[in-house]
């Protein structure tokens, strides 16, 4: 049985593979797609693209194009996958997975040691401005290399009262 590509088609018919790619996805219950998910057209689907470009080239819109529905072929044995090839594919969907996982992690990982490097160039900076206040304060006060001791505020004088005032100071 002769299969046609996307391209092979549109050749033949005179259209762009946009074009093929367009009108199929429209009608896509009359076509299928192969495993890999690209359109294959046999020579009954090349005749349903013809039908489609010629009732284009009529000027009726694609939306009002009739195409006989095909029903869609039930399973046949050869087409159920067996018991061996499940199996594969879960064993390439594992393999997948844990290789998405790997991904992620490292990305995560490499975000982190990021993170770190940079909380690391901060606590860097505040180290070299922590000494250079210390040596500021050192030249400003340099009394056996300590900070001068601060003395207490001077208490506020008590309020006398209103004898106190008069009479002057009594002991």
């Amino acid at each position: 049985m002769e299969v046609f590509k996307t391209k092979e088609a549109a050749e033949q018919l005179g259209v762009s593979p946009a074009t093929i790619k367009r009108w199929v996805s429209f009608f896509s219950q009359s076509f299928d797609k192969d495993q890999a998910g690209h359109y294959r057209f046999t020579i009954r689907d090349m005749e349903k693209l013809r039908r489609i470009k010629e009732q284009l080239d009529q000027g009726v819109p694609l939306n009002r194009i009739a195409l006989a529905e095909r029903k869609k072929p039930e399973a046949s044995p050869s087409s159920v996958p067996n018991g061996e090839d499940v199996l594969r594919r879960i064993g390439q969907l594992e393999y997948k997975l844990a290789q998405k996982a790997d991904d992620v992690v490292t990305l995560q990982v490499l975000e982190h040691r990021r993170e770190l490097e940079e909380i690391r160039d901060i606590v860097q900076r505040l180290e070299q401005y922590v000494e250079t206040l210390k040596a500021t304060m050192s030249q400003l006060h340099p009394v056996n290399g300590a900070h001068p001791k601060i003395q207490p505020a001077p208490e506020p004088a008590k309020r006398r009262g209103l004898l106190g005032t008069l009479f002057g100071m009594l002991p």
